[in-house]
């Protein structure tokens, strides 16, 4: 089915260029200030975060500039009042509402379309349908590659710096490398929150889930740390974050450890999750969105990297209250995606993590 939409995709997009033959410019063929962007970060929570740096900077940079984002429906509430965007026009995935979101795009009429992150072969598509004259994105293997403006070198850098690297080459000179959302002000969702949590302090959170399997700590581990934690300190308790298809993973813990552990699991929106996280005295967790929105919000994490690349994907702002475990499990890259497991991960033993805990908690209360 995708192949057949794919071809079809590739003939609408040669019909849309015969017909605006002038449209498309090489980078080098820019001869005015762009005043409206298009900037695409259509996936998930952790990519979204990560492309907020380089929205910044584009606001910075070019301050008087219509800023229009394609962001995916199931992360765009947490992004409603963003500062640096003037409009949202919503992603629902592969080709659902594909020729709306089109039209929507259209009607910004952008001059530079910026592809942060972006679901393929779409992100280029909706680029050039959406009338854009130049179009930016990193290397990549799309079919539709030959319609970029501008050919990228891939570098071994952080991939916020990937991001601002498409805001430098068009102009962009207001660099800012942090991850920020919108003001967590909604006292509703703060109280609803509070009231789940019983109004308890010193908490832990402990995101198990992730993305893929290959990037998750086992469940076995975080019970034996949860253990380990609570025997510490018999204030603390531990609140399990992740998705409502975790919830069972979750209860797992719950029913080693007991009624100490709450498990979050499915019980708050995307737009509700900041106010949960900020509740956090430490967050760990492997290479997951919400480790980026703690990130974001300033709330210290303790990561778990393995599969992933800290040094690409790893906390790169207030390096003081975020610390790092990573195991060289890149061997999991050379299989499959269905044939990974997480055995990368299980290179991280609960020690080792406890130990970084105990760290963490010595010199907090110093």
């Amino acid at each position: 089915m995708n192949r057949f939409f794919h071809k079809l995709l590739d003939s609408y997009i040669k019909k849309h260029i015969k017909k605006h033959p002038g449209q498309l410019k090489k980078k080098d063929e820019l001869n005015f200030k762009p005043n409206r962007f298009l900037v695409i970060s259509s996936t998930a929570l952790g990519d979204t975060l990560l492309s907020t740096p380089a929205i910044k900077s584009l606001r910075m940079s070019f301050p008087e500039a219509k800023i229009t984002a394609l962001i995916h429906k199931d992360i765009a509430p947490l992004f409603n009042d963003f500062p640096y965007i003037n409009n949202i026009v919503l992603y629902h995935g592969g080709y659902k509402k594909f020729f709306k979101t089109i039209a929507a795009l259209r009607k910004e009429k952008p001059e530079v379309a910026l592809i942060f992150h972006g679901n393929g072969p779409q992100d280029i598509a909706f680029s050039i349908l959406s009338g854009a004259n130049l179009i930016l994105k990193h290397p990549t293997m799309s079919p539709h590659k030959k319609y970029l403006s501008f050919e990228f070198e891939q570098k071994y850098q952080h991939t916020i710096e990937d991001r601002l690297d498409l805001v430098r080459k068009i102009g962009g000179t207001i660099i800012d490398k942090s991850m920020e959302i919108p003001p967590s002000t909604d006292k509703t969702k703060e109280a609803k929150v509070k009231s789940f949590l019983n109004d308890e302090d010193n908490l832990i959170g402990f995101q198990i889930g992730a993305s893929h399997v290959y990037n998750m700590w086992p469940v076995e581990n975080f019970i034996e740390l949860a253990k380990k934690i609570l025997s510490l300190d018999p204030d603390t308790r531990i609140v399990i974050t992740g998705i409502k298809k975790e919830y069972a993973l979750g209860e797992q813990i719950v029913k080693a450890c007991g009624t100490r552990v709450i498990n979050c699991c499915g019980k708050f929106r995307i737009d509700e999750l900041p106010y949960l996280i900020k509740r956090f005295k430490l967050l760990i967790t492997g290479d997951t969105g919400p480790m980026h929105l703690a990130i974001a919000i300033r709330i210290p994490t303790l990561s778990l990297f393995s599969a992933a690349d800290s040094k690409v994907t790893g906390a790169y702002q207030d390096h003081q209250i975020h610390r790092i475990i990573q195991k060289n499990g890149r061997f999991i890259a050379s299989l499959p995606k269905k044939k990974r497991d997480n055995s990368a991960m299980r290179l991280i033993t609960v020690d080792e993590v406890f130990s970084q805990y105990e760290d963490f908690v010595h010199n907090r209360s110093v």
